[in-house]
């Protein structure tokens, strides 16, 4: 039976990120490799994580403490934003940037994580050097806010309480 990519592209894990993960074939893009870096933590595949990180980046990771961080998260989707080529990151480093959105629970409740996720290619391989976190978006009401005792937006003239607001 075959299974879903994690990372929502909405193709099979075998024809998605797995290649990735098995290494039998290299992320080429920037969102390719956020996408499968985000399926090799929903799959616990920390190796992939060190292994897909610069190596001039990688003495402050390790998969024991990858395990540890994310024993008790559940991943729930990932939500990509802008990908760029060649923009210039906080450090005045020239990269190529991706920028997602991932949703996770931990001890119940549901919780957002976003990032600026920068590149590098070393030996002709993509690499993931660092990343500016990014807040999530906060939720805006298209319509005014109606209270219980407000009258009723229909125009009934009741609260809103005792009219469509008692569904």
């Amino acid at each position: 039976m075959s299974q879903m990519c994690p990372c929502g592209s909405g193709r099979e894990l075998a024809q998605c990120c797995g290649p990735y993960l098995d290494g039998t074939a290299q992320a080429d893009s920037p969102e390719a490799l956020v996408r499968s870096r985000y399926t090799a933590y929903v799959l616990r595949r920390f190796d992939y994580l060190v292994e897909t990180t610069h190596p001039d980046h990688r003495e402050d990771i390790s998969v024991q403490e990858m395990e540890e961080q994310t024993r008790n998260v559940h991943w729930l989707r990932l939500d990509m934003g802008p990908c760029e080529e060649n923009v210039e990151d906080s450090h005045g480093r020239r990269m190529d940037a991706a920028e997602f959105y991932a949703y996770y629970t931990l001890d119940g409740t549901t919780r957002q994580i976003g990032e600026r996720s920068y590149f590098s290619r070393k030996d002709g391989r993509l690499y993931y050097v660092d990343g500016e976190t990014r807040r999530g978006r906060a939720y805006r009401r298209s319509e005014p806010k109606v209270g219980r005792n407000d009258p009723c937006p229909c125009g009934s003239g009741k609260k809103y309480k005792k009219c469509c607001g008692a569904a």
